[in-house]
């Protein structure tokens, strides 16, 4: 599936972007931006005008029941809001604030009962025009996660008390867990230890929304024309053709205070739809819009283009949440087995001799940056350095000369097809022969959706591309991967290691944020040393932007603050 379509649903395995220090872009060797600066936000705000912000797909969802893919939550994020919002930090990190919840919540000694105070004075948009309420988020929160309303993220609501952990939807008694103590206070109750709980509330599917309206105006009707509490409301939806938001003229945060959304400052925002990225990158060089991706092979000339260093345009790589590796097969002998097993020299050598850095100057033309991590510095607690096979290529054949079996040949490396992964897998295995003659592999390609089908049953022979896009920004997100249940249905792995869950289950009931950074690095360290996949690189998202545009931010889940932006 296009990267331009991200899914949120991490479980979907698609690839993304990622930010790093300087240093780090430097030594792939591109910083990807002919700009050092983000657009220019010089001058004093002003109100009115139209912002052309292209979708490069018809939208999934516009709203909180199935927003899942980068499109439809770039929509989604300027009408709707959720007790927390997403806010990058000076340290490049992308934190959960709050945003509804006035201030964090009270939590207790096991981290199993949050209790969230909601602002007062908050506002359902028109036609509603009512206050929000914590029967609200209730109500919403019980609506997302009936069965028959088949949210697509519905797992988000995973540790809340009430889901059927079987069906993964409410059971019949509903969320027992989400009460309404008073008019605004929310209370909810999880059915296990999760420290990070306020991190997923992020999430779109947790998002507040007037069900008595939606029950009354019918589900079709609301999913083409939502209400929610944010600087923007729908004007129109003109399915494959394009969405229009205009402002929302009851918008409750009138001082702009906080860290929730602002009043918007332009009037209209123009959402075209272009299915195909070199017709979206033609419109931006023709002024029909203010913002484009890049298609693959232009990323270089967008950067020499002469309305980039006149500083009308700025192209910059932005930063993101996610990383892109090679899963091994552990339940099959040919690599897998034990985790310390006979296998594990060819799998550290793997490792070692993974051409990263060329991956992401070659295919990937500078934009990517070269990570043997599982974790992407985006996410707070990331700690570098713990990978105990960093590239090295002089070290792969020694380390692979532990291996005391035959060596295995032909090795299968599967990969979906599409989206340049034959190419990667291709740089990736020169890199591995240059080093280690003896080794020979076998790449085959699948159509997307049988890929993902085979991979999850647990078909792959030996290796095979994976991807992880965070659901909310928290390390938990990423470790999850890699424990007993994240090997089934996260890396696909079937990766198991005992010290590993325990690590992770302890992190998760740890309220100390350095002590749970702690224990969730440990967890990454054993699995790391496992070597039960090979880190290649994390993702940055290139795009290009008309600088008579103000106010422009992308944050890195790769949505964008509408409500800032600004016709200079």
């Amino acid at each position: 599936m296009s990267r331009r379509n991200r899914k949120w649903v991490g479980l979907v395995a698609l690839v993304a972007i990622l930010i790093v220090a300087g240093l780090v872009i430097a030594a792939c060797g591109s910083s990807s931006s002919s700009s050092s600066s983000s657009p220019s936000s010089a001058g004093t705000p002003k109100a009115g005008g139209t912002y052309n912000f292209p979708l490069g797909a018809e939208p999934i969802s516009i709203e909180p029941l199935n927003t899942q893919e980068s499109e439809g939550a770039n929509v989604e994020h300027q009408i709707f809001q959720g007790l927390e919002i997403l806010k990058l930090q000076p340290d490049g990190t992308t934190q959960a604030v709050p945003d509804l919840a006035d201030g964090p919540p009270q939590v207790n000694s096991n981290a199993t009962v949050f209790t969230f105070k909601i602002k007062q004075g908050v506002m359902f948009g028109p036609p509603v025009n009512r206050e929000v309420t914590a029967q609200d988020f209730v109500d919403s929160f019980n609506y997302v996660a009936q069965a028959k309303n088949q949210s697509a993220t519905v797992y988000i609501l995973a540790p809340v008390l009430g889901i059927d952990a079987k069906t993964g939807y409410a059971g019949k008694n509903g969320l027992t867990g989400v009460k309404a103590l008073d008019k605004y206070t929310l209370q909810i109750t999880l059915s296990y230890p999760f420290a990070d709980f306020p991190a997923t509330l992020v999430h779109p599917i947790t998002h507040v929304f007037p069900v008595d309206y939606a029950n009354k105006i019918g589900r079709k009707a609301f999913f083409d024309k939502p209400v929610g509490t944010g600087p923007y409301m729908v004007q129109d939806w003109t399915h494959n053709q394009s969405v229009t938001l205009v402002k929302n003229p009851s918008y409750w945060n009138t001082s702009g205070s906080g860290d929730s959304a602002k009043p918007g400052n332009v009037d209209t925002i123009n959402m075209p739809i272009y299915t195909d990225t070199s017709t979206e990158w033609l419109a931006f060089q023709k002024g029909t819009l203010d913002y484009s991706a890049v298609p693959a092979g232009n990323v270089h000339a967008a950067e020499n283009n002469a309305n980039v260093k006149s500083g009308a345009w700025t192209a910059k790589a932005y930063a993101s949440t996610a990383v892109y590796f090679i899963s091994v097969a552990m339940n099959h002998p040919m690599l897998g087995g034990a985790n310390q097993g006979p296998n594990l020299p060819i799998r550290a050598a793997l490792n070692y001799a993974a051409d990263r850095t060329a991956v992401c100057n070659i295919v990937n033309e500078g934009v990517t940056i070269p990570s043997d991590e599982i974790v992407p510095v985006t996410i707070p607690g990331y700690k570098p350095g713990l990978n105990p096979y960093p590239y090295d290529p002089a070290k792969a054949q020694p380390e692979l000369d532990k291996f005391t079996g035959t060596l295995p040949t032909n090795i299968p490396y599967w990969y979906n097809s599409g989206s340049s992964h034959d190419k990667i897998a291709q740089v990736l295995i020169a890199g591995w022969t240059k080093a280690m003659p003896k080794l020979s592999f076998k790449l085959n390609g699948i159509e997307t959706n049988s890929y993902w089908t085979q991979c999850g049953q647990g078909k792959a022979p030996a290796l095979f591309r994976m991807g992880w896009i965070a659901d909310y920004p928290s390390i938990d997100n990423f470790i999850y991967l890699f424990t007993t249940q994240g090997g089934l249905y996260g890396s696909y792995s079937r990766y198991s290691n005992p010290e590993v869950d325990k690590l992770f289950k302890q992190a998760r009931s740890t309220l100390d944020q350095t002590q749970r950074f702690a224990l969730y690095n440990q967890a990454q360290s054993l699995i790391l040393a496992d070597a039960p996949c090979v880190p290649v690189y994390t993702y940055r998202d290139f795009r290009v932007t008309n600088n008579k545009i103000g106010g422009f931010s992308y944050n890195s889940f790769g949505l964008i603050n509408m409500w800032d932006v600004w016709v200079k």
